[in-house]
């Protein structure tokens, strides 16, 4: 289902909540700053969606990607559990006593009767190495990137290093830092550039440092990704859930 089902659906749930806020003596909820949540889904590019499982309205990074539900992750992690898990050829009954659960516990987290800790899925990745590692990219692409071809070229980088000897991973740790510096450096002198024009129309207009905070990054929204220069040699260079493990 896309964002702009979702949306639809949020917006509905949005509306009610939102009333049903307002009218509640609830004193955690009158401790809320609305602007600083404002401000989060605004730097965070979340949008509003209806999540099914709690029935209410959650915010989830904007991506061009189809959109994975609760169930849809759930089910995603339950079967990429059990790919991985026989191709290492470890049956049910030996990964539950390799995790310290019930043979039935386990068989039903498989089958999503069950849910496991979080911490129990980062055991199984122990356990499993680097192929339970890629679930995250199996089950919620939209983490690595914005496109398809984006989070998975992030997801196959990510997947490749954590199989990588030692060595090589130090490697390309050096040459990633000397990138990643580049690029620190070209987003700041566009920082600068952006600080300037806004300076100057704080002059012209009297404006507020809250006032010159928002257009700043307004302006770097509108303006969006500083394209990359070349160099001169031409190169470019989980919380429980209702039931627990036992």
């Amino acid at each position: 289902m896309g964002y702009q089902a979702l949306s639809s659906l949020a917006l509905e749930a949005y509306n009610s909540e939102t009333l049903e806020r307002a009218n509640a003596n609830d004193d955690a909820s009158r401790d809320i700053d609305v602007k600083e949540i404002e401000r989060h889904i605004k730097l965070q590019g979340l949008v509003p969606v209806f999540d099914a499982e709690t029935d209410r309205t959650i915010y989830r990074r904007k991506t061009d990607l189809p959109v994975p539900s609760s169930e849809e992750m759930e089910k995603g992690i339950s079967d990429h559990l059990a790919a991985t898990r026989e191709n290492a050829n470890i049956s049910k009954e030996e990964m539950a006593e390799l995790l310290g659960l019930s043979q039935q516990f386990y068989g039903r987290a498989e089958r999503r009767e069950a849910q496991l800790r979080v911490t129990r899925l980062i055991f199984m990745i122990e356990i499993l190495g680097p192929e339970m590692f890629d679930v995250l990219a199996h089950v919620a692409p939209q983490i690595f990137g914005k496109s398809e071809a984006e989070a998975k070229a992030r997801g196959k980088l990510v997947s490749t290093i954590m199989r990588l000897p030692a060595k090589n991973v130090y490697e390309i740790l050096t040459y990633v830092s000397l990138i990643a510096d580049l690029a620190q450096r070209e987003r700041d002198e566009a920082d600068h550039e952006i600080v300037r024009d806004v300076k100057e129309l704080m002059d012209k207009n009297g404006l507020t440092s809250e006032d010159v905070k928002g257009l700043i990054l307004a302006e770097k929204a509108k303006r969006g990704p500083r394209k990359r220069r070349k160099r001169n040699d031409g190169s470019g260079a989980g919380d429980d859930v209702s039931e627990t493990d036992r």
